[in-house]
C-alpha cells in the first residue's frame, strides 16, 4: 500500500494498492495538492513524480541518494559554495538507542532542475 498523510494532523488522506510502480503518481492525482509540499524518499526522485505533484499545484521536496548520482553530485557542489555564516537550522534528536543531528540549509541551485530534466 502507498499512503498519503498530512504530517501535522496525521490523518491518512488517500491509499492506493502498490503493484505496478505508478502508485505514487496515481495517489498524487487523487488528493488536493494546491499550496502543499510533497515529500518523498529517494525512490521517488524522478521527473514523473515531480511533474504529477506540480500538475496538482504542489511543490516538492525529495531525498537524494546514489540512485541519482549526477544530480546528487551537482547538488553537493551547490552546498560546497555556501559561506560559513550562511543561515541554517539544526535539530538534535535522541531515541531508540541513537542520537541524530540534522542540519537544514537552503541554497540557490538555479539551472539544476533543468540540467537534470526535472520540472522547475
Amino acid at each position: 500500500m502507498v499512503s498519503a498523510y498530512a504530517a501535522r494532523l496525521r490523518p491518512t488522506l488517500a491509499t492506493v494498492t502498490a503493484d505496478d510502480g505508478g502508485e505514487l503518481e496515481e495517489l498524487l492525482g487523487s488528493i488536493a495538492l494546491k499550496v502543499k509540499a510533497v515529500t518523498a524518499d529517494a525512490l521517488h526522485c524522478n521527473s514523473r513524480t515531480l511533474q504529477r505533484s506540480m500538475q496538482g499545484g504542489g511543490d516538492w521536496c525529495l531525498a537524494l541518494k546514489a540512485n541519482q548520482d549526477s544530480l546528487l553530485s551537482d547538488a553537493r557542489s551547490c552546498f560546497g559554495k555556501v559561506a560559513p555564516d550562511h543561515p541554517a537550522t539544526r535539530q538534535d534528536w535522541a531515541g531508540h538507542g541513537r542520537k541524530e543531528t540534522r542540519i537544514g540549509t537552503v541554497v540557490s541551485a538555479k539551472g539544476l532542475a533543468e540540467h537534470h530534466d526535472f520540472p522547475a
